[in-house]
Protein backbone atom coordinates (compact mmCIF):
# COMPACT_ATOMS: atom_id res chain seq x y z
CA UNK A 1 0.00 0.00 0.00
CA UNK A 2 1.19 3.87 -0.19
CA UNK A 3 3.80 5.14 -2.67
CA UNK A 4 5.27 7.69 0.19
CA UNK A 5 4.80 5.78 3.10
CA UNK A 6 4.78 2.17 1.81
CA UNK A 7 5.10 0.43 5.58
CA UNK A 8 2.11 -1.27 7.35
CA UNK A 9 -0.47 0.77 9.32
CA UNK A 10 1.06 4.13 7.31
CA UNK A 11 1.15 2.19 4.35
CA UNK A 12 -2.62 1.43 4.55
CA UNK A 13 -2.98 4.76 5.95
CA UNK A 14 -1.95 6.60 3.27
CA UNK A 15 -3.91 4.09 0.72
CA UNK A 16 -7.43 4.70 2.53
CA UNK A 17 -6.76 8.53 2.76
CA UNK A 18 -5.89 8.70 -1.60
CA UNK A 19 -9.13 6.27 -1.63
CA UNK A 20 -11.02 9.38 0.75
CA UNK A 21 -9.18 11.94 -1.67
CA UNK A 22 -10.25 10.47 -4.86
CA UNK A 23 -14.16 10.90 -3.48
CA UNK A 24 -13.57 14.19 -2.71
CA UNK A 25 -12.25 15.40 -5.77
CA UNK A 26 -15.42 13.61 -7.66
CA UNK A 27 -17.63 15.47 -4.77
CA UNK A 28 -16.05 18.75 -5.92
CA UNK A 29 -16.17 17.96 -9.53
CA UNK A 30 -19.91 16.75 -9.03
CA UNK A 31 -20.56 20.17 -6.94
CA UNK A 32 -18.78 22.70 -9.60
CA UNK A 33 -21.18 21.62 -12.49
CA UNK A 34 -24.18 21.64 -10.71
CA UNK A 35 -22.93 25.41 -9.70
CA UNK A 36 -21.46 25.66 -13.32
CA UNK A 37 -17.69 26.54 -11.79
CA UNK A 38 -14.80 26.13 -13.47
CA UNK A 39 -13.38 22.09 -13.17
CA UNK A 40 -10.43 21.44 -11.55
CA UNK A 41 -8.50 18.38 -13.02
CA UNK A 42 -7.10 15.66 -10.69
CA UNK A 43 -3.53 17.37 -10.72
CA UNK A 44 -4.45 21.04 -9.62
CA UNK A 45 -7.01 19.29 -7.18
CA UNK A 46 -4.50 17.33 -5.61
CA UNK A 47 -1.54 20.55 -5.50
CA UNK A 48 -4.54 22.31 -3.53
CA UNK A 49 -4.81 20.05 -0.94
CA UNK A 50 -1.32 20.27 -0.23
CA UNK A 51 -0.74 23.82 0.30
CA UNK A 52 -2.62 26.02 2.98
CA UNK A 53 -3.73 23.88 6.28
CA UNK A 54 -3.02 20.79 4.76
CA UNK A 55 0.82 21.39 5.45
CA UNK A 56 2.75 19.58 8.20
CA UNK A 57 3.00 23.08 10.26
CA UNK A 58 1.59 21.46 13.54
CA UNK A 59 4.82 18.74 13.01
CA UNK A 60 7.56 20.87 12.19
CA UNK A 61 6.61 23.04 14.98
CA UNK A 62 6.92 20.11 17.56
CA UNK A 63 10.11 18.73 16.53
CA UNK A 64 11.53 21.82 16.67
CA UNK A 65 10.14 22.18 20.32
CA UNK A 66 10.85 18.72 21.12
CA UNK A 67 14.55 19.53 19.32
CA UNK A 68 15.27 22.51 21.75
CA UNK A 69 13.60 21.09 24.73
CA UNK A 70 16.43 18.05 24.52
CA UNK A 71 19.03 20.41 24.15
CA UNK A 72 18.14 22.35 26.78
CA UNK A 73 17.71 19.62 29.26
CA UNK A 74 21.68 18.25 28.23
CA UNK A 75 22.18 22.09 29.03
CA UNK A 76 20.52 22.02 32.62
CA UNK A 77 22.52 18.36 33.25
CA UNK A 78 25.90 20.37 32.79
CA UNK A 79 26.10 18.75 29.17
CA UNK A 80 26.64 15.36 31.13
CA UNK A 81 24.67 11.98 30.10
CA UNK A 82 23.69 9.71 33.30
CA UNK A 83 25.06 6.73 33.82
CA UNK A 84 23.28 3.73 31.69
CA UNK A 85 22.27 2.06 35.13
CA UNK A 86 20.76 5.21 35.82
CA UNK A 87 19.17 6.53 32.82
CA UNK A 88 19.13 3.73 29.76
CA UNK A 89 17.95 6.16 27.65
CA UNK A 90 21.06 7.77 27.60
CA UNK A 91 19.62 11.14 29.24
CA UNK A 92 20.06 13.62 31.53
CA UNK A 93 18.88 13.22 35.16
CA UNK A 94 15.51 12.37 36.66
CA UNK A 95 16.06 16.05 38.66
CA UNK A 96 17.13 18.17 35.62
CA UNK A 97 13.60 16.84 33.75
CA UNK A 98 11.87 17.36 36.96
CA UNK A 99 12.91 21.13 37.40
CA UNK A 100 11.68 21.39 33.37
CA UNK A 101 8.38 20.00 33.94
CA UNK A 102 8.38 16.51 33.86
CA UNK A 103 4.76 14.79 35.24
CA UNK A 104 5.30 14.00 38.93
CA UNK A 105 1.79 13.72 40.75
CA UNK A 106 2.33 15.13 44.04
CA UNK A 107 3.80 18.43 42.56
CA UNK A 108 0.37 18.47 40.29
CA UNK A 109 -2.00 17.83 42.88
CA UNK A 110 -0.50 19.25 46.11
CA UNK A 111 1.68 22.24 44.79
CA UNK A 112 -0.83 23.12 41.92
CA UNK A 113 1.58 22.95 39.60
CA UNK A 114 -1.26 22.03 36.56
CA UNK A 115 1.45 23.68 33.70
CA UNK A 116 2.67 19.91 34.19
CA UNK A 117 0.36 18.27 32.65
CA UNK A 118 1.12 19.99 29.46
CA UNK A 119 5.06 20.17 29.48
CA UNK A 120 5.94 16.32 29.93
CA UNK A 121 4.73 16.30 25.85
CA UNK A 122 8.47 18.38 24.92
CA UNK A 123 10.29 17.01 27.15
CA UNK A 124 12.27 12.99 26.85
CA UNK A 125 13.75 10.76 29.08
CA UNK A 126 17.08 10.20 26.67
CA UNK A 127 18.37 10.71 22.98
CA UNK A 128 16.70 7.52 22.10
CA UNK A 129 12.99 8.30 23.81
CA UNK A 130 13.68 11.19 21.52
CA UNK A 131 14.51 9.84 18.01
CA UNK A 132 12.39 7.09 18.75
CA UNK A 133 9.16 9.28 19.39
CA UNK A 134 10.14 12.27 16.79
CA UNK A 135 10.48 9.46 14.07
CA UNK A 136 6.90 8.36 15.01
CA UNK A 137 5.58 11.83 14.93
CA UNK A 138 7.57 12.59 11.74
CA UNK A 139 5.37 9.69 9.76
CA UNK A 140 2.39 9.76 11.77
CA UNK A 141 1.91 13.16 12.55
CA UNK A 142 2.73 14.45 8.76
CA UNK A 143 0.21 11.84 7.61
CA UNK A 144 -2.68 12.86 10.14
CA UNK A 145 -2.02 16.88 9.31
CA UNK A 146 -2.06 16.09 5.55
CA UNK A 147 -5.45 14.44 5.89
CA UNK A 148 -7.01 16.60 8.62
CA UNK A 149 -5.14 19.89 8.61
CA UNK A 150 -2.88 21.47 11.08
CA UNK A 151 -5.75 23.09 13.19
CA UNK A 152 -7.28 19.69 14.20
CA UNK A 153 -3.62 17.43 14.32
CA UNK A 154 -3.05 20.04 17.30
CA UNK A 155 -6.25 20.06 18.88
CA UNK A 156 -6.00 16.22 18.88
CA UNK A 157 -2.44 16.04 20.10
CA UNK A 158 -2.71 17.91 22.84
CA UNK A 159 -6.14 16.13 23.97
CA UNK A 160 -4.19 12.62 24.03
CA UNK A 161 -1.17 13.97 25.46
CA UNK A 162 -2.66 16.30 28.04
CA UNK A 163 -4.89 12.61 28.51
CA UNK A 164 -1.58 10.53 28.61
CA UNK A 165 -0.30 13.26 31.21
CA UNK A 166 -3.61 12.26 33.80
CA UNK A 167 -3.56 8.52 33.00
CA UNK A 168 0.44 8.22 33.90
CA UNK A 169 -0.60 10.76 37.48
CA UNK A 170 -3.46 8.31 38.38
CA UNK A 171 -2.11 4.71 37.47
CA UNK A 172 1.89 5.59 37.92
CA UNK A 173 1.95 8.58 40.50
CA UNK A 174 4.97 7.44 42.21
CA UNK A 175 6.95 7.87 38.88
CA UNK A 176 7.79 10.79 36.91
CA UNK A 177 7.04 10.39 33.02
CA UNK A 178 7.61 12.51 29.75
CA UNK A 179 7.34 12.28 26.29
CA UNK A 180 5.41 12.89 23.01
CA UNK A 181 3.71 9.11 23.20
CA UNK A 182 0.52 10.29 24.34
CA UNK A 183 0.12 12.66 21.43
CA UNK A 184 1.74 10.43 19.16
CA UNK A 185 -0.94 7.37 20.39
CA UNK A 186 -3.90 10.39 20.04
CA UNK A 187 -2.72 10.78 16.31
CA UNK A 188 -2.15 6.41 15.54
CA UNK A 189 -5.71 6.42 17.26
CA UNK A 190 -6.73 8.97 14.40
CA UNK A 191 -5.06 6.83 11.51
CA UNK A 192 -7.25 3.84 12.70
CA UNK A 193 -10.26 5.52 13.24
CA UNK A 194 -10.17 7.13 9.27
CA UNK A 195 -9.56 3.11 8.19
Amino acid sequence: YGHDRPWGILGLYEHLASIRTDLEWAEDAAWRRQNDEPYLSWGDFNLARTKGSNRSFFTYALLLICTVMMTVSFAFNGWEIEPLSINPMIGPSAETLLDLGAKQSSLIIIQGEWWRLFTPMFLHAGIIHYFLNMLALWFVGSAIEQSHGFVNAAIAFIIAGVGGTVLSALFLPQYISVGASGGIFGFIGMCISDI
